[in-house]
């Protein structure tokens, strides 16, 4: 298989920490190196743990908002 795609990474990573397919299953199934797989699997995992964190941020800064707890002016700081 020639360059992976987001959809490709995605369904490796479905089939692995969902599914239980092992990466040399998965690697297999693709045509490509086991590495290949469990690379795949590493960056998708760091994309949803940013994905979680701005959805956790967008939630503060939301909440700050509602709050009126934004400064009437920004403070700059000048080291």
């Amino acid at each position: 298989m020639a360059k992976m795609t987001d959809k490709h990474k995605m369904m490796a990573y479905i089939l692995n920490k969902e599914m239980g397919y092992t990466q040399a299953a998965i690697a297999q199934l693709m045509k490509v190196s086991q590495s290949t797989v469990a690379n795949m699997c590493k960056e998708v995992a760091f994309r949803v743990t940013i994905s979680n964190l701005e959805k956790e941020l967008q939630e503060a800064r939301r909440f700050i908002q509602e709050k009126g707890l934004l400064p009437s002016e920004p403070q700059l700081y000048l080291e």
